[in-house]
């Protein structure tokens, strides 16, 4: 995305989901996937906060309906995780893990890359003006 802290994030989240396929696709303990999980939906929502804090502070005109997205997606995580610590059995079936693939995917590979070069701007914590050309 051009900012060093949320490519970081983008990393992490896609490693926690190549975790949690891991650990499903090897039949892990509940306890196991359970926690992949729970670190999943709090890194989603962390990463999000922090995403919206620098869209804000940058001026991005579709910060509204970007931060509509996240809810939503926070939304099916957290139903994720509700359905699986309440012992749903298919709560994590390979249409579900999927699903996740394909929202973080999507939204980090189209969504996102709409607000790239506003936070190209973005060093140190601070905003820069834009390059006058």
């Amino acid at each position: 995305m051009g900012n060093p802290l949320l490519d970081s994030d983008h990393r992490i989240l896609f490693d926690l989901l190549i975790q949690l396929f891991d650990a499903t696709d090897t039949g892990q303990s509940r306890d196991v996937i359970g926690s992949v999980l729970s670190a999943l939906s709090e890194y989603t929502e962390h990463h999000f906060r922090r995403e919206e804090a620098m869209l804000a502070a940058t001026g991005f005109p579709e910060i509204e309906p970007h931060k509509a997205e996240h809810r939503r997606l926070e939304g099916q995580v957290r139903d994720i995780v509700s359905r699986y610590q309440a012992g749903e059995r298919g709560a994590l079936d390979e249409q579900v893990v999927e699903l996740l693939k394909k929202w973080l995917t999507q939204h980090i590979q189209v969504t996102d890359k709409s607000y790239r070069p506003w936070v190209e701007r973005v060093v140190d914590g601070g905003v820069n003006p834009p390059s006058v050309a």
